[in-house]
Formats: C-alpha cells, sequence, structure tokens
C-alpha cells in the first residue's frame, strides 16, 4: 500500500488499462470497489480446490440424506 491508500487496475487483454477513481482507506473497500466494477480477484489454487472438495462433499451429503 502507498502512504496515500489503495487503488485497483486492470489490464485488458487489448493492453487497455482501467484504474479506480479514487484511492481507498483499506484493501476491503478497494477490492470491495473492484468487485463493484464487475472484476473479481481469483482465489488461490489450494482454496478454489477446498471449495470445490467441499461443494462436492454437499452434494453427496445431501443426496444420501434424502434416499
Amino acid at each position: 500500500m502507498a502512504d496515500d491508500g489503495w487503488i485497483w487496475t486492470v489490464v485488458h487483454a487489448d493492453n487497455r488499462k482501467e484504474t479506480s477513481a479514487i484511492r481507498f482507506k483499506t484493501l476491503k473497500e478497494c477490492a470491495d470497489d473492484a468487485a463493484q466494477h464487475g472484476y473479481v480477484a481469483w482465489k488461490a489454487e489450494d482454496e478454489r480446490r477446498r471449495d470445490l472438495i467441499l461443494g462436492v462433499s454437499k452434494i453427496l451429503a445431501k443426496e444420501s440424506s434424502s434416499e
């Protein structure tokens, strides 16, 4: 973080850059604003894999309880 706050920046496939219009006091505010503009921060590979495993486990548990 710079001393004057957080900004988000996106580089599009055509090398066009888009940056937040303002600086944010916290990283959370910055990430929330980027999400409101349609951008997402991808989770680390381990987190995505864990989420998939948990999701599959929930589906299997639901299916077995409805039998």
